[in-house]
């Protein structure tokens, strides 16, 4: 099977396709309740925190009835510095926001093994932050 790309802040993340074209101000976004990642989120807007050190779970599965035995895992990540997500918006310090696609570049992989991928499969995603 080909290998597939496509891109999407996940965990984190996680862009929308119809984005605003100005970002908003640290004035607009001050009075919104800000969610450390992980806890209990409102129904009114609000900005997602995620806090460096701090571990991201992703989980991962393999499954199927051509299976004998699934997989499936936890995997933990951490952050090197905090990231603030309001809708496609991310910041560092809740001042400056930038369009997330702009501010991560964010590559997923997914290889099956068959006949053009003889080896072991692979579930890979990249994400940097651009300069």
């Amino acid at each position: 099977m080909k290998t597939q790309r496509f891109s999407s802040i996940a965990l984190l993340l996680f862009v929308s396709s119809c984005a605003s074209v100005q970002p908003p101000s640290a004035e607009s976004l001050s009075g919104l309740p800000v969610v450390e990642f992980g806890g209990t989120v409102p129904t009114q807007d609000y900005i997602l925190f995620f806090p460096a050190g701090k571990p991201i779970p992703v989980d991962v599965a393999v499954k199927g009835n051509i299976f004998a035995k699934d997989a499936e895992q936890r995997l933990d990540v951490t952050l090197r510095k905090d990231i603030y997500v309001y809708k496609e918006w991310v910041s560092y310090d809740r001042v400056t926001w930038r369009n997330g696609r702009d501010a991560i570049k964010t590559n997923a992989q997914m290889r099956i093994p068959g006949y053009r991928h003889p080896e072991p499969g692979l579930m890979k995603i990249q994400m940097d932050e651009h300069g």
